[in-house]
């Protein structure tokens, strides 16, 4: 189904989302070891090379009441209620609470799911000894399907393209965050090793997927 194009939350979103989108406590190796939302203080090279303003300021997003509160990933068992996602002060993306395993988060700020541009959910892998609700998203292939349910009862249908783990501090932002002609989906979470020395994942799984036609 599609809607009304949206207007792009772009280079800022994805500046935020490649430092913090999905930042988890230690895996089971660190069980000791909560970790804090990383500020963009925390990197500033980074931060300042990329750009952390309100991606409000790119431009209002579109006027609905519509929005997503479900995701569906039969290929590894996720079937998980949405909550909203925001940004603090200085323009990072929060996480979803440590408290929140079993959930996913939307940028609320970005495109609704069905309309053109990049939708982006985001959740964590695991916390401390458990894992969490896309504990599985690196397992999943291009073809694979992806369903999001919207608060009105409708649903918008995906299709995987691509899945990726990228560098947090080597993020292709064009390519996974740049305008898109028709409605597409970015589902992130944390992967790759553990970074001791920063106290996050070094790496984010990102899976790229299409409005199914």
């Amino acid at each position: 189904m599609r809607r009304t194009p949206a207007l792009l939350a772009g280079v800022a979103l994805a500046a935020a989302l490649a430092l913090t989108g999905c930042t988890t406590a230690a895996p089971d190796t660190h069980p000791a070891k909560p970790v804090p939302t990383v500020s963009p203080t925390a990197q500033p090279a980074v931060a300042k090379a990329a750009g952390f303003q309100d991606p409000a300021s790119d431009g209002a997003p579109a006027t609905t009441a519509t929005r997503p509160v479900r995701i569906v990933i039969p290929a590894i068992g996720v079937d998980a209620g949405l909550i909203d996602l925001a940004r603090d002060a200085q323009g990072v993306l929060q996480a979803p609470p440590s408290t929140v395993l079993d959930k996913a988060g939307w940028y609320a700020k970005g495109t609704v799911p069905g309309q053109i541009g990049p939708a982006v959910i985001a959740g964590h892998v695991d916390w401390v000894k458990q894992v969490a609700v896309f504990h599985r998203l690196g397992e999943l292939t291009a073809g694979d399907a992806i369903t999001v349910v919207m608060n009105d009862g409708s649903t918008v249908h995906f299709t995987v393209d691509d899945v990726r783990t990228v560098s947090k501090f080597a993020f292709p932002t064009a390519s996974v965050y740049g305008p898109t002609p028709d409605p597409q989906l970015r589902v992130i979470t944390c992967g790759g090793p553990w970074d001791d020395a920063r106290n996050i994942y070094s790496d984010n799984v990102v899976v790229s997927a299409a409005e199914a036609g």
